[in-house]
């Protein structure tokens, strides 16, 4: 019962993050998010019963009737999440779409918000993956991998089940020639040395485990525009103290390769001038990303981490 509670409680932290798109569409309907509590409150040790078996076909429900594609895979993202609680122990692939269904289907609601952006889709996945904690992990491994299907929903289960179950390949080393800058608020002095370790001026400022860089003359001063803080924008050249590697944010994400020029290293970097005379990006342009950032944060995307 404690690993299903766990499961149902990963589900719905899953799915949480599209309900908005259901509510805007249909905000008379509670159906889904009666889905999510009744998730919730299994989770956090309620006997399972009648409720949850009924919200999980009550949001189905709502799903079926939805005005667009986008509230449908959110309505459903909340069925899976309170049907969690009824996994089965029989080992079949079928059963994985009780712990799965909800990343996938919350990353499809997001997907289809936004244009049909697979570049969201990714983060949802990568997003569900950093929530599964061990004993979801160690459960999903008694199971058959993921079944392979037709439907986007399918792929997404695939790819989620992929990150969960399989190592990260490791990051190929990069080896740009440069010169690389750095952009930020901060006012450095020459040969001072920045290092990871500490809050980040991007997204949610969590400590950052790298420090990141660029070799392209537009990426470091249009990261000192976006930079939280009240300094001046600034822009340093810099150089990487030790290995780098390419940005895995921006990476094969939307272009092959690493067109930006963008790089990360736990080595630090040290600051070899500031950059001055740069031109700043245009500041539609700033205004554009920042309400882009907005709308991602909805779904806990916090594209600038």
């Amino acid at each position: 019962m404690a690993e299903l509670r766990a499961i149902a409680g990963f589900a719905r932290a899953c799915a949480e993050p599209t309900l908005g798109i259901f509510t805007r569409a249909h905000p008379d309907d509670p159906r889904p998010a009666e889905a999510l509590e009744a998730a919730r409150a299994f989770a956090e040790g309620a006997p399972r019963s009648r409720r949850q078996r009924t919200a999980a076909t009550e949001a189905n429900r709502a799903a079926a009737e939805a005005i667009s594609a986008e509230a449908r895979h959110a309505a459903y993202a909340a069925g899976a999440a309170a049907g969690a609680a009824y996994l089965h122990p029989l080992a079949t692939a079928t059963q994985v779409r009780h712990i799965l269904g909800a990343g996938a289907h919350a990353a499809r609601a997001a997907e289809i918000a936004q244009g049909e952006d697979r570049v969201v889709a990714e983060y949802l996945v990568a997003g569900a993956a950093s929530r599964a904690t061990p004993v979801v992990r160690a459960v999903l491994a008694r199971y058959p991998r993921a079944p392979q299907g037709r439907s986007r929903v399918a792929a997404l289960m695939r790819a989620l089940d992929g990150q969960l179950r399989d190592p990260a390949p490791p990051m190929r080393p990069a080896s740009d020639p440069g010169p690389f800058f750095h952009g930020t608020r901060a006012e450095v002095g020459v040969g001072e040395v920045l290092a990871p370790g500490w809050r980040s001026n991007y997204g949610s400022r969590r400590p950052a485990g790298h420090i990141y860089f660029t070799a392209s003359a537009a990426g470091a001063p249009l990261a000192a525009a976006l930079a939280q803080g009240e300094g001046t924008p600034r822009v340093y050249r810099v150089e990487p103290l030790g290995p780098y590697e390419d940005d895995p944010n921006v990476t094969d994400k939307r272009f092959p390769g690493n067109p930006t020029r963008s790089y990360r290293t736990r080595a630090g970097l040290r600051v070899v001038e500031e950059v001055l005379g740069w031109d700043p990006p245009p500041p539609d342009q700033v205004a554009h990303i920042r309400a882009r950032m907005a709308e991602l944060a909805e779904f806990g995307i916090e594209a600038l981490d």
